[in-house]
């Protein structure tokens, strides 16, 4: 599955450079010049036929595939969309409503069991537009985008290997294979962006599974906190924007450098510096959502404080580079 959705994704990606300069789906580019931005379209397609390919070997529950295919297909054309006409805010997240709808029509949502079907079906929701728009939100440095679908992914391809989820495994190493396969051409500097089409695909799909996989048994609640730690770097991004956006009383859905990941660039460290810290800071939490997973809730709850303090410090630091608006 990996070899599969690897190679394809590096043989379609000069093709999808191609389509996105005869359409003149191009975005800005330092040097100048409009790079391609629909390299999304090749992630996605190298992953579906890597999935689709996996089952003369193994068969898969067709229900849940099929909620996985059809939903992300909606994500996917909502992605080319928004990089061809740049959709307004309410639009977009009316076009991922309506992907996570055919994902719950399908019965695929969280199943928490000591909370309501009705609040699982809203916390489904929620999570899956906070994340979906979260890696939508990534996409300001070469390189940086696919190395943390990576990364987060093989944290929970580690969990799901554990806990013999086989249908996680497979999407999740077929999302791996595709994004190795694109990082190839979008590594700084970069030939190929990846494109609201690249991000929103890859986010969604990632929320999607990631409550499909079994964390807590009952006397472990602690493991919840799983999939919200191995995201965490997005899900902090994200919530750093806003806050500092909200701090300078300028609009939350604006463009502005107030990332993370720019202000270690305006720190004074190289794009390809900057891009290795914040893999390495993945991997580290990474590292720390696995544990969290399979430790008891007392270990599980120091772990927790330990990343706090980490994203508190960080943050604090962070807060006090200044950056050109």
């Amino acid at each position: 599955i990996f070899i599969c959705s690897f190679v394809l994704g590096v043989l379609l990606m000069p093709l999808t450079m191609r389509i996105g300069r005869r359409l003149n789906i191009l975005k800005p580019a330092k040097s100048g010049q409009g790079k391609p931005c629909i390299g999304g379209i090749g992630i996605y397609m190298a992953f579906i036929a890597a999935v689709l390919s996996s089952q003369f070997f193994i068969k898969l529950p067709a229900n849940k595939l099929s909620a996985l295919i059809l939903s992300s297909s909606i994500i996917i054309l909502l992605g080319l969309i928004d990089d061809i006409k740049d959709l307004r805010p309410f639009l977009k997240i009316s076009g991922e409503l309506l992907g996570i709808l055919a994902l719950l029509l399908f019965g695929f949502f969280t199943k928490i069991a000591f909370i309501p079907g009705w609040v699982n079906i809203f916390v489904t929701v929620i999570w899956l537009l906070f994340i979906t728009n979260a890696f939508n939100l990534l996409v300001i440095m070469d390189g940086l985008t696919s190395g943390l679908v990576i990364i987060i992914s093989l944290s929970l391809l580690v969990i799901a290997f554990i806990n013999k989820d086989i249908f996680s495994c497979v999407l999740l190493t077929g999302l791996i294979g595709a994004h190795a396969g694109f990082l190839r051409y979008n590594y700084p500097p970069a030939k190929l962006y990846m494109g609201d089409t690249g991000s929103l695909f890859s986010g969604f799909l990632l929320a999607a599974i990631a409550i499909n996989i079994s964390y807590a048994p009952m006397e472990r609640k602690i493991a919840l906190f799983t999939p919200i730690l191995a995201m965490s770097l997005p899900i902090y991004d994200t919530l750093f924007l806003m806050f500092m956006r909200i701090k300078k009383k300028k609009p939350i859905f604006n463009k502005s450098r107030d990332h993370f990941a720019l202000r270690l660039v305006a720190a004074g460290f190289s794009l390809r510096k900057g891009l290795w810290i914040m893999y390495a800071f993945s991997i580290f939490l990474a590292i720390s959502s696995i544990m969290i997973a399979f430790s008891p809730n007392m270990t599980g709850m120091v772990i927790l404080a330990i990343v706090i303090m980490v994203f508190v410090v960080i943050g604090k630091k962070a807060g006090m580079v200044k950056i050109d608006d």
